[in-house]
């Protein structure tokens, strides 16, 4: 299985983002093969921070170019694009823009030669896309969601892109079976999920003994359909404190064997290092259990 790290691990320098070849060759280093991209990470992109979109609202030919090179020079294959934006804000005109933004981003994923584009569910919150809002379990709210995505997923179908999607404790799609119901009403076979472990756990579920049941609920409601694998941690506690890989209570062991189960042949990104100095260490720790 090949190891990848997120580039949105990499945080802005006091407010300056790093170049595409910075961030592709500092990922190098640390012994990743591939890489989630996001084109929200690289300074050729010259993105601002906005608390919908992670997408920069037009994708220049200088960001993709940029791109394309620092992968190939590195050897770092693109096994997904970052497509987050918040498909289903309360405000209508920022639904059609998150939808908007994920079409325009399709051509350059294709352009950098990746199958999938992530998505984010999305949250009725104004505050940012991680930010739960109590309107989230409302029935409207799941409607907005579907309709976003069956939007998105129509466009990826005739690009030939795959969407995928993860369970987020603060956005609509924040248990395995809201997942399972979200896929099931956008029914296009362009939409498909990400298993991230850590991302299992709501607030005040993040407790050791609670690991494996987790991942079987995952794997029952969506394990068919996992297109990537993440492998970001998350200690224990009653908040959600993410962490990297191998410094809380994620049992990647026994995810490992539920993928091999499921037949998963897909990537596995790192994700929620932040700290340079351990990514090294991170890749080392789960190229050990999942390509043992």
């Amino acid at each position: 299985m090949r190891i990848g790290m997120a580039t949105t691990d990499f945080e802005r320098d006091y407010g300056q983002a790093l170049s595409a070849g910075e961030i592709i060759s500092k990922i190098k280093d640390a012994g990743y093969d591939c890489v989630q991209f996001s084109f929200s990470s690289i300074a050729e992109a010259e993105y601002t921070p906005q608390p919908d979109f992670d997408i920069p609202p037009v994708i220049s030919a200088a960001a993709v170019n940029a791109a394309m090179r620092a992968c190939e020079s590195k050897g770092i294959a693109v096994s997904s694009v970052n497509g987050t934006a918040n498909l289903c804000s309360a405000d209508k005109k920022v639904r059609a823009e998150a939808v908007r933004r994920v079409i325009a981003l399709l051509p350059a994923a294709a352009a950098l030669g990746s199958p999938i584009v992530t998505l984010c569910s999305g949250t009725r919150s104004r505050i940012s896309m991680w930010t739960h809002h109590p309107g989230n379990r409302a029935p409207d709210a799941f409607a907005d969601c579907v309709e976003s995505m069956k939007a998105v997923a129509e466009a990826a179908e005739r690009a030939d892109i795959t969407l995928a999607i993860e369970t987020e404790a603060s956005n609509i799609v924040d248990t395995p079976v809201v997942a399972r119901a979200v896929l099931d009403a956008v029914s296009s076979p362009r939409l498909k999920m990400i298993l991230d472990p850590a991302n299992l756990f709501r607030a005040g579920e993040a407790r050791r003994e609670n690991v494996r049941a987790r991942l079987d609920e995952a794997f029952a409601a969506f394990g068919a359909d996992i297109v990537l694998a993440h492998g970001k941690d998350i200690r224990e506690g009653d908040g959600i404190d993410f962490c990297a890989a191998g410094e809380g209570i994620v049992d990647f062991t026994y995810m490992a064997a539920k993928l091999r189960e499921a037949r998963y042949g897909g990537d596995m990104i790192v994700h929620g290092v932040y700290d340079e100095s351990d990514m090294p260490r991170a890749f080392a720790y789960i190229d050990s259990i999942f390509n043992s």
